[in-house]
């Protein structure tokens, strides 16, 4: 079983949001268009306040400071990236993972802190339960949570305010962990982690207070990655243990390669105002993905459907759980997102798909300071609660 600490309600320093904040989280409720499809849905999220699109959120264009082209920044990545010293990394790694948030779950969640042995090495997990899973006095649905930060980096800390939000929004016991990291432990090890987990969650049930037949799993980033991946493999090994995936903005075509459904093109993004640092945020990203290619998966084959799950087969796709893909209107991984969205449309797969507008990649990590953060939680709430017969979330909860 390992040992256990509980860190209970846990206070953290005072953020105060913006003073509209509450109220903007209320309006985008319903600051929205929808399209619906015979098994899917397609949902764009409008800005708080305005209906005119091609342009950024006003709070994101007052924390966007560098506007100039990366390109030269990631030719010297290059240079250094074979160095066993490489200075890029060190400094990534001390910043990511610092985004400013705040807890959104009114106190409401309690976490505990496990550690144990799993094939020769010990894990750390970190427990969220909702008062609403602890006053229920039975086993609850359980999501698996996997951290973002390029493959390369941790945002395990950040994530504790957003696994505490989806806790009190979805009803569920939230289970996040740290995963191993490249460049000292590239693929597979990760998505190694996370079968380990998967399988340490559901011999644990019981213990948890979990329903290992209620499990979902969910990521960010890189961390949607490695949980499509671990939604392929749970698939193919013949268990399918997972009955919901959840992705924010994820990596699923590491490869870069251009498919029948997907051929990514600066065109794709609608931009009007602001248009120097959109265009610096979309293509920054796109061309770190090249570097952390080198890092992560630099000896296997990138079309591999565990490195880029955008390659699945159509039988395995067939299989899969309902889907969440959450998405932001100025992310380079924005066009995979859809394409492989799509995918899952055509081959039958219950999807939901939201595009948020004005924002760029991660910003489910300043929930609490976005009103936007709070409403992909909700929607995802909504859908989560619907997938596993829960009841609604209270008014409460839904603000």
């Amino acid at each position: 079983m390992g040992i256990i600490s509980t860190v209970g309600r846990q206070r953290q320093p005072k953020i105060q949001p913006d003073l509209r904040y509450y109220e903007q989280v209320k309006l985008m409720k319903n600051r929205y268009t929808r399209r619906t499809f015979p098994n899917g849905e397609f949902i764009l999220k409008k800005l708080p306040t305005s209906d005119v699109g091609g342009q950024l959120d006003e709070r994101l264009v007052g924390s966007i400071k560098i506007h100039r082209d990366p390109t030269p920044v990631i030719q010297y990545l290059n240079n250094i990236i074979e160095k066993q010293y490489n200075p890029f990394l060190f400094l990534y790694r001390r910043v990511v993972g610092t985004t400013l948030n705040r807890d959104i779950s009114d106190g409401q969640v309690t976490i505990r802190e496990y550690d144990f042995p799993i094939e020769e090495r010990f894990m750390h997990a970190r427990v969220f339960y909702p008062d609403e899973v602890q006053q229920a006095n039975e086993l609850a649905p359980v999501i698996l949570y996997l951290h973002g930060g390029g493959f390369i980096g941790t945002t395990f800390d950040t994530i504790t305010n957003t696994c505490r939000g989806i806790a009190y929004k979805a009803g569920a016991v939230v289970v996040a962990f740290p995963y191993s990291l490249a460049p000292e432990k590239p693929f597979p090890h990760a998505l190694v982690d996370g079968i380990a987990m998967l399988g340490w969650v559901r011999d644990n049930a019981e213990m948890l207070g979990v329903d290992p037949g209620k499990i979902a799993i969910m990521g960010d980033s890189s961390g949607a990655n490695i949980a499509a991946a671990m939604n392929i493999y749970d698939i193919e090994s013949g268990n399918q243990w997972i009955k919901q995936q959840i992705l924010l903005y994820p990596i699923v075509n590491m490869a870069m390669k251009e498919t029948p459904g997907y051929e990514w093109s600066l065109d794709e993004y609608d931009i009007h105002d602001n248009d120097e640092i959109i265009t610096f945020i979309v293509k920054s990203l796109g061309i770190g993905v090249h570097y952390i290619n080198k890092l992560y998966a630099k000896h296997v084959d990138l079309k591999d459907p565990l490195v880029s799950p955008l390659f699945a087969s159509d039988k395995t796709i067939q299989q899969m759980p309902p889907t969440i893909i959450v998405t932001a209107e100025y992310d380079f991984l924005r066009i995979e997102s859809e394409a492989y969205a799509k995918r899952l449309v055509t081959n039958g797969v219950q999807t939901s798909f939201f595009r948020y507008r004005g924002l760029d990649h991660g910003f489910v990590d300043k929930i609490g300071i976005f009103p936007q953060s709070e409403d992909a939680l909700n929607e995802i709430g909504i859908r989560f609660r619907e997938t596993f017969g829960l009841g609604k979330m209270t008014e409460t909860e839904s603000v």
